[in-house]
């Protein structure tokens, strides 16, 4: 189970609450009437499903890096 307040990566220690700012600014900027229908978290991604859309990809500090139709 992930500690969701803090999570320690190579550059050092990060609040969780950032990567999800930064990853629900781009969802309501970019799809603001769609839903996120899952959230993914490998080893260096999330991937996150948009309802009847694409899936988005960002880095583990919520950098947007891809979408795929």
């Amino acid at each position: 189970m992930a500690n969701w307040n803090l999570i320690t990566g190579i550059d050092g220690k990060f609040s969780s609450q950032d990567i999800r700012k930064n990853i629900l600014s781009h969802i309501m900027k970019y799809y603001p009437a769609n839903q996120v229908e899952f959230i993914e978290r490998d080893h260096s991604a999330y991937r996150i499903a948009i309802r009847e859309g694409e899936i988005l990809t960002f880095d583990l500090k919520g950098k947007f890096l891809k979408a795929i139709n």
